[in-house]
């Protein structure tokens, strides 16, 4: 890869109701892991990795988010 492709989207692994589940989001900081899970009714999102990383995940996680909006 080079500069200018990241954030990048390596995976999404959606659940039966064609939700997010898990997605792998590569940055130029580092490898950042995304969970969506049901709280209270809503369905939100969690990650793991650095903070630098997981600020440059952002846009990608919402374009995961859209991309799934759409679908149904």
């Amino acid at each position: 890869m080079k500069v200018g492709d990241y954030p990048c989207i390596r995976s999404i692994r959606f659940n039966r109701e064609e939700r997010p589940l898990r997605a792998t989001v590569w940055t130029e900081n580092g490898i950042v892991r995304v969970e969506w899970m049901d709280v209270a009714g809503d369905w939100c999102w969690f990650t793991t990795g650095t903070g630098d990383a997981k600020r440059e995940a952002v846009p990608a996680i919402e374009r995961i988010e859209q991309m799934c909006m759409t679908m149904h």
